[in-house]
């Protein structure tokens, strides 16, 4: 029961039969209304580092795999139940508590449809709450770093196996009861774990403006040291950050662009958090000529500290970045730990704006809406053209994992379950003892869509600009046109006054949990759901595979819409 033996962590086991294994990004089947509650993932569509990691666990495992992404791929709605019958094993990673109650009713829809398939979920998300996904129809959990742990399921299922106590960071139900491993996982050597498995994926439907390549992305660390109060990254990971070496990074990065890539995503939470090594790596793609456009998750005291960083990111093709400003607001940013070395953090991320703008680096400024009575208040207001090119504001949220959470929580201050997120629901129950107000205000964003920034950057801006001005209005003019009478009742529950922030949210959950709505779902040919117009409501083209060991993989596997994903964080 002890530590796993890292070394033999891969080894090939003795099994007895073939198992039919469906990495899935669940098809949307529902969604926050009128704002779809992934704005960002529609205007920069890059896949997850997830699935490649986690098939390159199993590579050499008797399993034929599959993965798909329903947030991409054209496909029918009955061309997506029949690939729900097809696998013995289902693997989903979910990430935030927005996407909880899309992924239930897929798990629910699932085993509707294909009685006998066995789930597991991961992720952040899983590892916040793994009982709960059990309870919500999961069959296994796994918590925490997932190869090792997915790699021994496996194996235990193709050996007909049910004793699971020897599995690290796994829960499975067992009698009714619920169950969790005893055996304590080492930490994985990123550098010595097998390389991301791409073969045969489907990048075509990603992209991101920056090149005419295909899009993929790229984890070159895990974890964050930080001790922003908001987020559950840094605890679930003891505030550390683990780096793969440069040489390492540059191998996957030469694995890619001989395919075809053409842009990235390096998906870390805190890119540039290791200096000496980001900066060596930068300095090693521009010497070896990698070519790649890119994008990321960047901290503004990185590129403070570092002036030449700004010129070097752009030689080695950084063309934007996501910034979690999250507010100019001093007092807040130390009262929740954000850590900004800065004595004057207004006038920082300005230089660093004129910095990185200098350099054609497009800045996306993420911000945070502090719990306020005044709804005037939205943060990152006036923000656009000070400190980013473009700004995207949440309202504040107590996420499970994070130290904002336990705070709240402690205080009976959470207002609702937070298990599942709406962004029409606060989470936060203010001093004076009501609710947290929406601050992100729909006007406020119009006038900006409509606005001279955005015209200029439709006339004369670069792509990336121009995704960011216009694919949102895009998207919430398509949210519009898929609306259903469901849509309409939950966002009337959502604003129900006379009701607490738990009621309204039992009720919209009921809804699309309802077992009558999920059996209405398991026969219904054709489902208007969100993102309908690109993904649902015309058929998928057929995708034929490319080699005799492509179709091997794909013979009992729907010919619609191969349209494959590789998404980031694993089983995390």
């Amino acid at each position: 029961m002890g530590n796993i033996d890292r070394a033999n962590a891969f080894a090939t086991p003795k099994t007895s039969h073939h198992m039919k294994v469906l990495f899935l990004h669940p098809k949307t089947l529902v969604d926050s209304w009128p704002v779809p509650i992934d704005t960002l993932g529609e205007i920069v569509k890059f896949p997850s580092a997830v699935y490649p990691v986690l098939a390159a666990a199993i590579a050499d495992l008797p399993v034929r795999m599959e993965i798909f992404d329903g947030y991409v791929a054209r496909e029918t709605f009955a061309g997506y139940k029949q690939r729900l019958r097809w696998p013995d094993l289902i693997a989903i990673s979910c990430m935030s508590p927005l996407k909880a109650l899309d992924t239930e009713l897929t798990i629910r829809l699932a085993k509707q449809l294909n009685p006998a398939v066995r789930v597991v979920v991961g992720g952040n998300h899983a590892t916040a709450w793994p009982e709960r996904w059990m309870e919500a129809g999961a069959d296994f959990v796994v918590v925490g770093e997932g190869e090792v742990a997915f790699r021994r399921l496996i194996e235990t299922l193709l050996a007909d196996g049910d004793d699971f106590q020897d599995i690290p960071s796994l829960y499975w139900r067992e009698g009714g009861a619920i169950h969790r491993s005893d055996a304590k996982p080492s930490a994985i050597d990123l550098n010595a774990a097998p390389m991301p498995d791409w073969r045969g994926f489907d990048l075509g439907p990603y992209g991101m403006g920056m090149s005419g390549g295909m899009a993929a992305a790229v984890e070159i660390s895990r974890g964050c040291p930080h001790r922003c109060d908001f987020c559950n990254i840094n605890t679930f990971w003891s505030h550390k950050q683990q780096y793969k070496s440069v040489a390492r990074v540059i191998a996957e990065l030469e694995r890619l662009k001989d395919m075809g890539v053409g842009e990235i995503i390096f998906t870390d939470d805190n890119f540039g958090g290791n200096e000496k090594h980001t900066i060596a790596l930068l300095e090693e793609m521009v010497r070896r000529r990698i070519d790649i456009k890119f994008g990321c998750f960047l901290r503004g005291d990185t590129v403070a500290r570092n002036p030449g960083f700004p010129a070097l990111a752009a030689a080695a093709g950084m063309r934007f970045c996501m910034m979690g400003i999250e507010t100019l607001d001093e007092a807040w940013l130390k009262q929740h730990r954000k850590g900004v070395r800065s004595a004057d953090a207004p006038g920082m991320y300005a230089e660093v704006y004129e910095r990185l703008r200098a350099s054609g680096i497009f800045v996306n400024g993420l911000f945070i809406c502090s719990p306020s009575e005044n709804t005037g208040a939205a943060s990152g207001v006036g923000a656009t053209g000070v400190v980013c090119d473009y700004r995207m504001s949440s309202d504040l949220q107590a996420i499970k994992g994070s130290a904002l959470y336990d705070k709240v929580r402690a205080a009976d201050a959470v207002s609702k379950d937070m298990f599942y997120h709406d962004t029409s629901l606060t989470s936060i129950v203010l001093d004076s003892g009501t609710l947290q107000v929406q601050q992100g205000s729909r006007l406020d964003l119009l006038r900006e869509h409509l606005g001279g920034r955005a015209f200029r950057a439709l006339l004369g801006g670069s792509p990336v600009a121009r995704r960011f001005w216009w694919r949102p209005p895009g998207v919430i003019l398509e949210r519009l046109l898929c609306t259903t009478r469901d849509d309409l009742r939950r966002r009337r529950l959502s604003q129900r006054a006379d009701l607490t922030m738990q009621q309204r949210q039992e009720m919209m959950v009921q809804t699309v949990l309802d077992k009558d709505h999920i059996a209405r779902l398991a026969r219904r040919r054709r489902w208007v759901s969100p993102l309908s117009l690109r993904n649902g409501l015309w058929s998928a083209r057929p995708k034929r595979p490319k080699t005799p060991e492509a179709a091997s993989r794909n013979d009992a596997v729907p010919a619609t819409a191969v349209a494959k994903i590789q998404p980031e964080q694993v089983l995390q």
